[in-house]
């Protein structure tokens, strides 16, 4: 029998695998894309051949591969040519309408303008841009604001024109028109569903095809600095899986990608008998898309109680329970796994009702069908999760671009459940954590650090009951995110067998003090045995 010989040795290293016994070795070896070794540097290194590379640690902390289960890819706005309302920070109204009338100077009449990651609470005036101040500086050209990211819009007069949005429109299911309070007229911001009447007149190839690849290819080339070696693209459309394809055909996709489709594209999908686990290692379906409810930042996650944003009331149910339900177990049905967008405690007894009684028609609960976000998560809910055997794929990178944003809009009596780690630990629940780029940055690193120190951007804290160890941080991006996809068996540790993905960080964060843990950079990204970013 011919023996098998590493391609690649990494040595001299502290490697915390995260296997069931949190054990550290000192050297790993990869062949053909997997692990086969992992022990003491003699040990693996006996592996090693004439070909064989090595490379020394010199004392680093080797980690498993990061794992975002929540991003935007195929949605990179800022590499789209729009304006960027947030860095940098962007402080007043007058900075908001100079940044747009700029863009406007640049664009031909009539093509629409778009300004994102504008958050109007930011601002000194704590206000909205009002219609006729964005009508004074984009009077011939269509203009859309994405507060944040999604979930509430704010258009002037020629968008609501072109739209047909009048003051007679109704608001659609699942959405709300801002209107006058004395006149009836709208105010040109938009909540939820209501972007579709504006969506729908939008040229179907702005941005275009090529565009929306080459922002992909930028977006994962950062996302590999960020030590990331799978993502979960959340909402794929059909240009996007396409984009994907496309990449993995040119040999551009350095990072494995699993993805749920628009929830348009359920009737496609089952159609055509495909199901959950469609792909291959570098390139899988999980399943599809759906909306409980609305968003944290912007007042319009479904609660039992008041927010303090937006529209200040209960929130805006997005897919009305009879219809979830109907949609939920059509894909239950049809093997596939579901995602659905849940934010607000309504929101998520809303998801979980769907997921309960889809699982009552008899199959298994191996599926793990998933609540995205999961931020209002009290004891009910988090007992119904347990239950269900649904997976939290928790947002609490969040907390540091959004965190003082949500402590405002909840209010005190629900920060003890906000994103709530702790918790889902001790009840044995398995959750794993995300981003949600482009809503937030990207960061594992800082987004571990928010879920040990439970701190947001600006230093505030919230409800530190929910605080988890460094250990415990590591395992949200890591073998938690691999059982988020399923993949447990092939993926989130160092163990032989297991995917060659892992990461080398700058310091050891197990032992320098929390504070610092959000500063610790990347020095090496390594997918399928491949090392596709050295830092330099």
């Amino acid at each position: 029998m011919s023996r098998m010989f590493a391609d690649m040795i990494l040595f001299n290293g502290k490697i915390a695998t995260l296997d069931a016994r949190n054990s550290i070795a000192q050297a790993v070896a990869v062949s053909n894309g997997r692990i086969i070794a992992v022990g003491s540097n003699s040990e693996v290194r006996a592996t090693g051949g004439a070909s064989t590379r090595e490379l020394d640690l010199e004392g680093k902390l080797l980690l498993p591969g990061f794992q975002d289960t929540h991003v935007h890819v195929g949605f990179s706005p800022t590499y789209w040519y729009g304006v960027d309302l947030k860095a940098p920070p962007v402080k007043s109204i007058r900075e908001v309408l100079e940044k747009i009338e700029q863009k406007v100077a640049n664009t031909r009449k009539g093509e629409w303008v778009l300004g994102y990651q504008y958050i109007n609470e930011r601002l000194a005036e704590r206000r909205h841009v009002r219609l006729d101040e964005l009508d004074a500086v984009a009077p011939n050209n269509p203009v859309l604001v994405i507060k944040g990211f999604g979930h509430e819009f704010l258009v002037n007069s020629k968008a609501l024109e072109i739209a047909g949005i009048r003051k007679d429109t109704p608001d659609p299911v699942g959405g709300k028109i801002e209107r006058d309070a004395k006149t009836g007229e709208p105010t040109g911001v938009l909540y939820e569903t209501a972007y579709s009447l504006v969506g729908r007149v939008i040229p179907a190839d702005w941005p275009s095809f090529e565009l929306i690849k080459q922002s992909m290819r930028k977006t994962i080339d950062n996302f590999l600095e960020a030590g990331m070696t799978t993502i979960t693209e959340i909402e794929a459309t059909r240009e996007v899986i396409r984009a994907y394809q496309e990449l993995l055909e040119e040999g551009r996709l350095p990072i494995r990608v699993r993805f749920f489709v628009w929830s348009e594209l359920l009737g496609s999908l089952a159609d055509l008998g495909i199901r959950t686990g469609f792909g291959n290692d570098r390139l899988r379906l999980m399943g599809v898309k759906f909306y409980a409810d609305g968003s944290g930042v912007c007042g319009t996650a479904a609660v039992y109680t008041p927010q303090h944003r937006g529209p200040k009331d209960l929130g805006i149910v997005a897919t009305p329970g009879e219809r979830l339900t109907e949609l939920v177990t059509r894909c239950h049905e049809a093997g596939l796994r579901v995602a659905i967008h849940a934010i607000g405690d309504r929101g998520i007894d809303i998801a979980l009702d769907a997921i309960e009684y889809a699982q009552k028609i008899g199959l298994s609960k191996s599926l793990r069908h998933r609540i995205e976000h999961c931020s209002v998560c009290g004891p009910k809910q988090q007992e119904r999760i347990k239950t269900l055997g649904v997976v939290p794929s928790s947002s609490i990178g969040y907390m540091w671009n959004f965190g003082d944003d949500y402590i405002e809009n909840f209010g005190p009596e629900r920060l003890e459940w906000l994103h709530p780690h702790r918790s889902y630990i001790d009840r044995g629940i398995v959750a794993s954590g995300n981003s949600d780029w482009a809503a937030s940055s990207a960061e594992p690193m800082k987004e571990i650090y928010c879920a040990v120190t439970r701190k947001t951007s600006s230093g505030q804290t919230f409800c530190q009951d929910q605080a988890i160890s460094v250990d415990e941080g590591i395992r949200v991006y890591t073998t938690n995110a691999a059982y988020a996809s399923c993949e447990e068996q092939m993926n989130g540790s160092i163990e032989p067998g297991k995917f060659a993905d892992m990461v080398v960080l700058s310091e050891d964060i197990f032992s320098i003090p929390p504070e610092k843990i959000k500063d610790v950079s990347v020095q090496m990204t390594i997918v399928d045995g491949q090392i596709v970013y050295l830092k330099k």
